[in-house]
């Protein structure tokens, strides 16, 4: 695929020529009773809405402009209402094999995934309990597709960590402050918390779609991660000899109840000291990746983000600098 600039990158009164991602696409009437078509463009850096007020020149069939499909557009950039939007001048269906890499059109956590598998691997190799470390190397390690799929998913479609790799850079974000508090709180128990934390979120990897748009599978739909994950950590625990009961139910127990309330989704409320530590550390950092997110996106004003229905809130998005101690 020819170079091409990023969304993030253009600037009002640009043209751009090249791909896009089809995120949503709708033919709509307008006050004045003429077609026209709306789209939503994503490439690897954001999305920005798209207008084409002609429908001759859309290029092929009409009904190939869908979301999941790629796109070959010729745009000119405008601004409404203080946001920035795509006015398209022509529009036409895109194999892949044009496209040609297609990493450029999913966002992909800033950590190298690499990287964060090691740091997984390393966290699982310290666990003291052989039960709970057998545990997560057989999950984590030694189940191979289950692997590739939790370095790959993100840990939700739209609330936080919305990117390939945001699952297992989510699990490895509360796993550094869960053993802060481990070390604060000195009665937890850090290798059962670490089970709760590394296996809380597993059933994302089949609960949401990310081969090409995030979204939900049927099974996710259905299911939901939590009864997936649960499935999944018993039928490991039966392979495994002489695994202690109690353990099993604690581990269910941590997993079960990360959500914190029935209403959100958990069919219990933590009610072990490990349990409420992930389910808290769980909605911090879910929350505080959400905020600082929309804290850099234009969406919004300058001021404040637009209303958050998973946050139930707006967001102030002006920061005070933080001081740097002089030295000497």
């Amino acid at each position: 695929m020819e170079a091409q600039p990023f969304l993030k990158d253009l600037r009002v009164g640009e043209a751009f020529l090249g791909f896009l991602l089809v995120q949503e696409a709708a033919y709509k009437t307008s006050a004045k009773g003429s077609e026209y078509l709306e789209m939503k463009l994503s490439d690897a850096t954001g999305d920005l809405k798209a207008f084409l007020w002609d429908l001759k020149a859309v290029e092929g069939e009409f009904d190939a402009i869908a979301p999941e499909a790629f796109v070959k557009v010729k745009a000119k950039v405008d601004e409404f209402n203080g946001r920035r939007q795509l006015r398209v001048e022509k529009v036409r269906f895109a194999e892949d094999g044009e496209v040609g890499d297609l990493s450029r059109f999913f966002p992909t956590s800033a950590r190298p995934i690499p990287g964060m598998l090691a740091e997984l691997d390393a966290l699982i190799a310290g666990v003291a309990d052989p039960f709970i470390r057998h545990l997560l190397e057989a999950v984590f390690i030694q189940d191979a597709e289950r692997r590739a799929a939790f370095a790959q998913a993100p840990a939700a479609k739209t609330n936080h960590h919305v990117c390939l790799g945001g699952l297992l850079e989510h699990t490895l974000s509360v796993a550094a402050m869960a053993h802060r508090a481990c070390d604060h709180y000195g009665d937890l128990n850090r290798d059962l918390v670490l089970a709760g934390v590394l296996l809380h979120d597993l059933g994302k990897t089949a609960e949401l779609s990310y081969q090409r748009t995030f979204g939900y599978t049927d099974a996710g739909n259905l299911l939901g991660h939590i009864s997936l994950e649960v499935e999944w950590i018993n039928r490991a625990i039966e392979a495994l000899p002489g695994f202690p009961e109690e353990l099993r139910v604690q581990i269910l127990h941590i997993v079960l109840a990360h959500h914190g309330r029935l209403e959100y989704g958990s069919p219990v409320v933590p009610k072990t000291p490990e349990a409420l530590l992930v389910h808290y550390l769980d909605d911090l950092d879910g929350k505080l990746e959400a905020m600082v997110r929309v804290q850099r996106e234009e969406s919004g004003t300058p001021t404040w983000s637009p209303y958050l229905r998973g946050m139930e809130r707006m967001v102030y998005k002006v920061r005070w600098p933080k001081a740097v101690r002089a030295e000497g």
